[in-house]
């Protein structure tokens, strides 16, 4: 994986996590927030994704083994005493970033923001027929998914997102709507539902998907801090 590491001031050290499509750049905003606030920041290409190697992305589904890579290179560079590790990202980033939570415990906190679905069943249930016919083409995506990967899917997040308990998490999502599903608030919600009282759940009102750091930048800064402050018992 090809990736920038800037080591920690404060002894906890941030992984960072991109959309799809997209590459470690995309996250560079948030890596400045952190690193003026003294952490460190690990923040790589994912598989098949800017300078990493790979043929395929897996829409997720493979990718919590890469954090768990990603955990081994901070573990072997930090030093006795050092606080920890979290994770922050966007988009299916973001969904990597609670999957990797849920699987790995060294993980102490998660930022997610516009977090998407792992599995069709995450999809919320309702009387609206667009989510109905959303969610059956989900489930067919997944089977399609299952025979192009060569992998049995993983579980959908609502089954694992209460095993990141009682690690604080924090969801984010945009007010706007973005079709005629409505908004992130709809599915963050049902993720907040799932997760238990380890979780907050942030709307910015006027966002859409992971733009709060360019309508809200020094609140959005402000409030990520205050969020890894608060896990890692950073004190200011």
């Amino acid at each position: 994986m090809a990736g920038w590491y800037v080591p920690p001031q404060n002894g906890a050290t941030i992984i960072l996590l991109h959309g799809y499509g997209s590459n470690r750049t995309q996250m560079l905003w948030h890596a400045k927030q952190l690193v003026t606030a003294g952490y460190g920041v690990l923040m790589y290409d994912e598989r098949a994704s800017g300078e990493s190697e790979g043929t395929r992305r897996s829409y997720g589904w493979e990718d919590p083994r890469d954090v768990g890579g990603a955990i081994r290179f901070i573990e072997a560079r930090q030093a006795e005493g050092q606080k920890g590790i979290g994770i922050a990202g966007c988009s299916i980033g973001g969904q990597i970033a609670l999957q990797g939570a849920a699987y790995h415990p060294e993980i102490g906190a998660v930022w997610a923001d516009g977090a998407s679905t792992v599995r069709a069943q995450d999809i919320p249930a309702s009387s609206n027929p667009i989510f109905a016919l959303l969610q059956a083409g989900n489930t067919m995506l997944d089977w399609m998914f299952e025979i192009k990967l060569g992998m049995d899917a993983p579980p959908p997040m609502i089954e694992i997102i209460d095993d990141i308990a009682p690690r604080p998490i924090m969801l984010v999502g945009g007010g706007q709507p973005l079709s005629a599903l409505g908004s992130e608030e709809v599915l963050q919600s049902r993720y907040l539902e799932y997760a238990g009282g380890n979780a907050q759940m942030w709307i910015i009102t006027e966002a859409h998907h992971c733009d709060g750091p360019k309508l809200r930048p020094d609140e959005y800064a402000a409030r990520m801090i205050a969020f890894f402050d608060a896990a890692f018992g950073v004190e200011r």
